[in-house]
């Protein structure tokens, strides 16, 4: 094909897994444009992918662009679509989840969804099916996993190579020669063996944000939970659930999920296979959440092996080592004190982490440090944030991340939310909003990531200390620990 392929958004975990297996595939006219430097844009321009700063690269007539819904107002996505309308230039445009979907026609399908858990079961299941599940082809998550050599995909075949050469030969050369044409044709249109269509299959962590897993052309679905989230989208619990109902209906065979799963509607369809939880014997992971996982993973494979791999299944999902952000392990401090860093943004998730934590380390001080993200969720979740910091020995509450939320917008509820707590808090700032909250749970307010590291270098090793964030404080905290 001619003309670059431009990533927009690339320091994010969903776009840059496209980046790299493109990339891995043989591509070389790639290149990124992301806010600010980051570990994952770090790890690209070590490839050779060349990274942009916003404003920096001209958009050309015959470029393909990709980009995260995030960076949709960036000077270089308006102008793309400027482009394409005005001058009628034959640019290909796609948002992450909508190329998601592109790729999906092509694929067999399996959606990995669900408010909580979807990262981590992906990342599971994507790690057991390369090695069971005949003709696999592509894994994405949206989130570094250490089983894919610090990637967020993987792709399928063994590598064979010739020791004496060099070459390499098999099913890696074979798969990757058959991937490359279907990616071919999606962005020039070249001719495509159609002996390729649905022949692999596509593994993906689906996210129900404004719907975007409706894009995907999913043959099964695993659903791990359901919550209210993305308030900022999302009316109220009907209108949520309606997205994964309607998932459902599109689904072309069978959908996976638990019992306490919080919609009759899905666990009564008649492509619903209600899964058993069992128990799982993880070398490297702890926590009720995961054993849930592993269940419905282990189901799901089961199934689509016919099961005739159940012992592979399993012993294959009992070595998985968990991900990048998700109760992930950094680092022990000089003073003996544990740190963690997990993804967690709603309370649920913050409450998931501390029973978690507990079984595994029974004896110690657990301290959260929480960066919120999005004022949306802190008032959505509002009576339900106490309760789930309220267990840890020590609470502490980091400047909200805002994500292009304005304060005045909010003004209504906020001052709802002052008569409620009696409290008069000046509404100026999003940091009026922190204070606000950070009283209402009983944490210290941090405004600042010095105050952080002087709760790190204070704690022992009897202090286990886990940062929740969905924002930008942990790519600061993996730089302080000299993780990065």
């Amino acid at each position: 094909m001619q003309g670059t392929i431009v990533f927009v958004g690339a320091g994010g975990a969903g776009v840059s897994n496209l980046v790299g297996i493109l990339h891995d595939l043989g591509y070389t006219n790639l290149i990124g444009i992301n806010k600010e430097q980051s570990q994952i844009t770090q790890a690209l321009e070590q490839q050779g992918v060349r990274i942009f700063p916003h404003g920096e690269y001209q958009v050309q007539a015959d470029d393909v662009m990709i980009y995260s819904s995030a960076a949709e107002g960036s000077s270089e996505v308006q102008e793309a679509f400027r482009l394409r309308k005005e001058a009628h230039k034959p640019l290909m445009i796609w948002n992450y989840f909508e190329f998601l979907g592109e790729m999906s026609k092509y694929f067999r399908t399996i959606g990995f969804a669900g408010t909580n858990g979807k990262s981590s079961s992906s990342a599971m299941g994507i790690f057991a099916a390369k090695q069971v599940l005949p003709d696999f082809g592509i894994g994405i998550v949206g989130a570094l996993v250490p089983d894919f050599g610090g990637k967020s995909y993987v792709l399928g075949g063994d590598k064979q190579e010739n020791r004496k050469t060099g070459e390499q030969k098999g099913d890696e050369v074979s798969l990757h020669q058959d991937l490359r044409q279907i990616f071919e044709y999606i962005f020039s249109g070249k001719k495509l063996d159609y002996s390729l269509v649905k022949k692999y299959w596509f593994l993906v962590e689906a996210c129900e944000y404004q719907r975007h897993l409706l894009h995907l052309d999913l043959e099964e679905v695993i659903i791990t939970n359901m919550e209210l989230d993305h308030t900022d989208y999302f009316r109220d619990w009907q209108d949520y659930q309606s997205c994964f109902e309607e998932v459902v209906r599109k689904v072309k065979d069978k959908v996976f999920t638990l019992s306490d799963l919080a919609d009759k509607k899905i666990l009564s369809h008649e492509k619903t296979i209600i899964v058993e939880e069992q128990h799982v014997d993880f070398q490297y992971l702890w926590g009720k959440h995961q054993q849930k996982n592993a269940s419905l993973i282990a189901a799901a494979l089961n199934y689509l092996t016919e099961g005739k791999k159940t012992e592979e299944i399993r012993e294959r999902i009992c070595t998985f080592k968990g991900i990048w952000r998700r109760m992930e392990y950094l680092k022990t401090t000089e003073k003996g004190a544990q740190i963690f860093s997990d993804y967690g943004h709603v309370a649920s998730s913050i409450e998931v982490g501390y029973h978690a934590l507990r079984e595994r380390f029974p004896d110690k001080r657990l301290i959260a440090i929480f960066q919120p993200h999005q004022m949306q969720r802190i008032l959505a979740g509002w009576h339900d944030f106490p309760a789930a910091l309220q267990p840890y020995e020590k609470s502490y509450l980091y400047d909200i991340y805002a994500a292009r939320e304005r304060i005045e917008d909010f003004a209504e509820r906020f001052r709802a939310l002052q008569e409620e707590e009696k409290k008069n808090v000046p509404l100026e700032q999003v940091e009026d909003l922190g204070h606000l909250f950070a009283q209402h749970t009983g944490s210290d307010y941090l405004t600042k990531f010095e105050q952080v590291e002087a709760v790190i270098e204070k704690a022992g090793e009897e202090e286990i200390i886990v940062v929740y964030s969905a924002g930008d404080i942990d790519f600061a905290l993996r730089k302080y620990l000299k993780l990065l």
